[in-house]
């Protein structure tokens, strides 16, 4: 049975560990400042919390941090003693870089980096994982990406592409959840109660989500689909075509793009 080991029990760091609760073959072990966020997740008992990072290390054959960026030297310092060739250690923190993570472990294990985003906290996450490691197997990465599609979609991409994936999924919650408080206050000024307006609304863009996925249809013919002749869709939809919507949408990500590379440099 394999043992995964979390550092840092946040929203990120507690969601992987949730989404891990139901799969009994994984054995889950947790570690963070506050005690009660490892115990919390899940079922009493199913994820023991370990009362150090360099306990947790020893224990666990996956290593996943779950710690803020600056903090990360100072961790990998930390847990570096525990780690040999038959752990692998994977880091959640975002903008340090593969490169930082071997040096960090010292040549003593492979090292994955992945992002995740928010949804990872209902199951529901997306998730890039950087295998440029020449000391990860190719079992060892097979098995990384199987345990991460239990919790939602995971795909492998090289580091250079991190920050795209940042600026469009990892940011793309928030853009979305923009998109989705608008509508709540068009069902509100319509005359809907808020509370129900923001059940609709969340079951119809999950609902369009899953059609998008299931159908392998492009974006633009499902819109079609709903866009009857002279119908009420057609005319929302010109509008925001006069608005440029989606160049607006898209200039919010090169936005987040261009930011992510300023806090590159600035590091």
């Amino acid at each position: 049975m394999k043992t995964i080991g979390c550092i840092g029990c946040g929203n990120m760091g507690g969601g992987v560990l949730r989404g891990l609760v139901p799969h009994e073959e994984f054995t889950l072990t947790g570690h963070d400042h506050t005690r009660a966020k490892v115990e919390g997740i899940g079922p009493e008992g199913r994820v023991t919390f370990v009362e150090t990072p360099l306990e947790l290390a020893q224990k666990a054959d996956v290593v996943i941090l779950a710690v803020k960026p600056y903090q990360m030297e100072a961790m990998l310092e930390e847990i570096r003693p525990a780690l040999d060739s038959s752990k692998v250690v994977v880091s959640l923190a975002a903008a340090f870089s593969q490169e930082k993570l071997r040096r960090g472990v010292d040549g003593r294990c492979a090292v994955v980096r992945c992002m995740p985003n928010l949804p990872v906290i209902v199951g529901k996450g997306v998730f890039a994982l950087c295998f440029d490691d020449p000391a990860l197997d190719a079992v060892r990465g097979e098995e990384l990406l199987a345990m991460f599609r239990l919790m939602g979609i995971a795909v492998v991409l090289p580091e250079a592409q991190f920050p795209a994936f940042s600026s469009l999924v990892g940011c793309g919650p928030a853009f979305a959840l923009l998109f989705m408080e608008g509508l709540l206050n068009a069902g509100i000024t319509m005359g809907l109660k808020a509370s129900v307006s923001r059940e609709l609304i969340a079951a119809m863009v999950e609902g369009t989500a899953r059609l998008a996925l299931e159908s392998g249809e492009s974006f633009a013919d499902l819109r079609v689909k709903v866009c009857s002749p002279s119908g009420t869709t057609i005319r929302g939809v010109n509008h925001m075509e006069r608005c440029a919507v989606p160049g607006h949408v898209t200039d919010a990500v090169l936005e987040a793009l261009k930011r992510d590379r300023e806090m590159a440099s600035e590091k």
